[in-house]
């Protein structure tokens, strides 16, 4: 939270800023308006990767469970067959895909972390360009939120 608390500040004082050296402030709005909105467009952008690596690492750590679930599975079948040569096979690749498992599950927090960063810095972004005075900050953000 305090990336975004920080983020507040630096854009209140940048607009407070400009506002104060403009000759004209509304052309100054509308210029930093669309500053705003081209950063939007590649906070978007980012976010997105992050997501698309937060599914990512979403799916390879469901995949590694369900192959430990198949390695046991099988390791069962062979102790019923009586082969245990192949049963304990089975328990060696399930025990290396057991460690693989924890590294993932630290990939995963990892990447759901940062997905939830940028959402959280993309939301404020789209509400202090809501908030810009006058009518600089109404009808931009339908383009950006469809």
């Amino acid at each position: 939270m305090s990336i975004i608390s920080r983020f507040n500040d630096i854009m209140e004082s940048n607009i407070e800023a400009i506002l104060d050296k403009a000759d004209d402030p509304d052309k100054m709005i509308k210029q930093y308006l669309k500053k705003l909105n081209s950063e939007l467009g590649k906070l978007k952008a980012e976010t997105a990767s992050v997501m698309a690596e937060e599914q990512r690492a979403k799916r390879a750590l469901n995949d590694c469970h369900d192959d430990m679930e198949k390695m046991e599975r099988y390791r069962l079948k062979a102790l019923e067959a009586g082969n245990e040569g192949d049963a304990r096979r089975f328990l060696e690749k399930k025990a290396a895909l057991a460690v693989e498992l924890s590294a993932l599950q630290a990939s995963y927090q990892l990447a759901s972390s940062n997905a939830l960063q940028m959402k959280q810095m993309h939301d404020k972004l789209i509400a202090d360009i809501s908030q810009l005075p006058g009518d600089a900050g109404t009808g931009t953000l339908s383009q950006f939120d469809r």
